[in-house]
């Protein structure tokens, strides 16, 4: 008579893993850091109060408006600083710069940049032209222009 052996990859008796205990332990565990751990209030160890949170409502800061003003001889003066004094450099790089760099600030500030231009009588049309253009290469649709 021969003893037949189960293979153990047979489908009759398959292993069952209970993981019942598992969950119990890990539950124990968790209940047990929970028991232990303790809150501590950093900020009282160092004695200062941390700032809370506030809802402040702040107005726009608001950009002073540029005065560009143009003297007889054609030098171009931002806020009574000379920037530009060369009547045949018409690309007026200096005073392009500036204007670039208040426009930038004043976008920071979410204001709009404001120009005002102020040109003598006896000032070349060529020069007041060329501080036209370069508010225009600065993006600055705010100008005016005073006496």
């Amino acid at each position: 008579m021969r003893i037949r052996r189960r293979s153990p990859f047979s489908h009759h008796d398959e292993p069952e893993l209970n993981i019942s205990p598992l969950i119990d332990v890990a539950f124990l565990l968790l209940i047990y850091f929970l028991v232990t751990t303790t809150l501590t209030k950093d900020e009282a160890d160092l004695s200062m109060v941390l700032p809370g949170v506030s809802q402040v409502s702040s107005e726009a800061v608001s950009v002073d408006q540029m005065t560009i003003e143009i003297d007889p001889a054609g030098v171009i003066l931002v806020n009574r600083e000379p920037v530009d004094a060369d009547m045949n450099d018409h690309r007026a790089l200096n005073l392009t710069d500036r204007l670039v760099r208040y426009a930038a600030a004043a976008q920071i500030a979410q204001s709009e940049a404001q120009v005002v231009i102020k040109a003598d009588g006896r000032v070349p049309e060529q020069r007041f032209i060329d501080v036209l253009n370069a508010c225009a290469k600065a993006d600055i649709k705010n100008v005016s222009i005073s006496p």
